[in-house]
């Protein structure tokens, strides 16, 4: 979750349920509540969009009969009118203004869709047999429980690592077809989870049984409690991504840069970012702390410095250093910069850069060799390399 802790969901309603735990997952940025077209018709109840993806929601609080199941019409309406929403958007391309407190209004484009995820759930009391997958359409639609709802969206609380779970989910099912869970489809996402987040050990059978137990089995291992701890670090990285909107207009671009990475990814930048923030808080002799950390793709660059409102030269400094970093890491094409105070306290202030050159010319590398010369910025960078294990070996870490 985004702020990492649990939240108190007792007494929401089924929408408000599903909207909460989305928010702290994908972030108000790319949650769109009860999307409505020109006419005034709903879409569905819930709309992802964050960049090139699109998780199309529809949500139901149903009740059991006296033989413990849903009434087949009511689940039935609810799969129909998920792939109806898809096929309005992306096959007939209704025109649809979508509109939340954060980013406020705007016209959605189906073109820059790539992935595209259907989730019918059921926030009712759970079934005793439940398929976790429908086929409507030709759609795959994910069914979701109002426990696994919960469970899903707290454990895999990042856009990565929801979405990369339901393409992978898909491709199982595309496989094979037959598959029976005893226990929900927690028990799935704790073979999910313990394979190394992939499904090529189920694929390899033709019919698929998956016992109840799995998932408290994984939940209860010391592995799963050390992950836990260390990942409470990450939502470091999870507050600057709230704090991005802060850079005006290249908002967006920042925010969802930021908001790609995995958990596990998210608690490494966050621990490289505390401990350099840790070292400028100690410092009474520079006037600031840089650390640059090269990815595969991108470039970030922290820097730590303290310059009076309006900020001007702290945020023409960070803008230097990414530029330097573009130039000197020239196999990564993007370059992201965050800067905020020397001194760690209650309230920071922050501001965001973000350089993107696809080419790098001459000219390029002159300036960078004059700005070098006057700053020193990079020119004899000392290289640390560290490892981290997403689950650690000591349940004391």
């Amino acid at each position: 979750m985004a702020d990492g802790y649990t939240l108190n969901l007792k007494g929401k309603n089924a929408e408000e349920f599903v909207y909460t735990l989305a928010k702290n997952s994908f972030f108000e940025d790319w949650c769109y509540k009860n999307p409505k077209f020109p006419d005034g018709k709903e879409l569905c109840d819930l709309l992802i969009v964050y960049g090139e993806i699109a998780i199309i929601w529809q949500i139901k609080d149903l009740k059991l009969d006296k033989e413990g199941r849903y009434d087949k019409t009511e689940v039935e309406t609810n799969l129909r009118q998920v792939s109806g929403a898809k096929r309005r958007l992306f096959e007939l391309k209704s025109s649809i203004e979508l509109e939340n407190p954060r980013r406020g209004r705007e016209m959605f484009d189906p073109n820059q869709i790539k992935e595209i995820y259907l989730i019918s759930a059921l926030l009712g009391d759970g079934e005793d047999f439940f398929s976790s997958v429908e086929i409507k359409d030709t759609n795959v639609i994910h069914t979701f429980t109002r426990e696994f709802t919960e469970l899903v969206l707290n454990e895999l609380d990042t856009i990565w690592d929801f979405t990369n779970y339901m393409k992978l989910k898909e491709g199982l099912v595309k496989h094979n077809d037959t598959m029976l869970i005893n226990g929900g489809e927690k028990e799935l996402l704790a073979c999910y989870l313990t394979d190394g987040r992939n499904f090529d050990r189920l694929k390899k059978y033709d019919l698929l049984i998956l016992d109840e137990g799995m998932w408290d089995e994984y939940q209860k291992s010391p592995e799963y409690s050390a992950k836990k701890k260390e990942d409470q670090k990450s939502y470091v990285w999870d507050n600057l991504i709230n704090q991005a909107h802060t850079c005006g207009g290249q908002y967006e671009l920042v925010a969802r840069e930021l908001a790609q990475h995995n958990r596990f990814f998210r608690r490494i930048l966050s621990k490289y970012f505390f401990e350099a923030h840790s070292i400028a808080n100690k410092e009474v002799v520079k006037k600031q702390v840089r650390r640059i950390i090269p990815v595969d793709g991108i470039t970030y660059c922290f820097l730590f410095m303290d310059d009076p409102e309006p900020r001007a030269k702290r945020k023409a400094v960070l803008g230097t250093i990414c530029f330097v970093a573009r130039g000197v890491y020239k196999t990564n094409k993007k370059v992201i910069g965050i800067a905020t105070e020397m001194k760690i306290t209650s309230v920071c202030s922050y501001d965001f850069c973000f350089l993107e050159l696809p080419e790098w010319s001459e000219e390029n590398q002159k300036v960078l060799e004059n700005v070098q010369k006057e700053t020193g910025i990079l020119v004899s960078p000392r290289i640390k390399h560290v490892h981290e294990d997403e689950y650690p070996p000591n349940s004391d870490a």
